[in-house]
């Protein structure tokens, strides 16, 4: 569901189509939740800081 919502943001640039404001806003507010659930999918998969090493 990911890839299909990432590759349907990739067939939209804002900054050449007319977009209303509103249009604008939802297209960062996706690409925002997007890069939220990619970093919270890494950290189930590495743990929270995968290269810390106590010394």
């Amino acid at each position: 569901m990911w890839h299909e919502a990432a590759d349907a943001l990739g067939q939209v640039d804002p900054e050449t189509e007319e977009l209303t404001v509103d249009q604008r806003l939802k297209y960062a507010e996706v690409k925002a939740l997007l890069s939220i659930g990619q970093e919270l999918s890494r950290i189930h998969e590495e743990g929270i800081n995968p290269k810390f090493t106590s010394i």
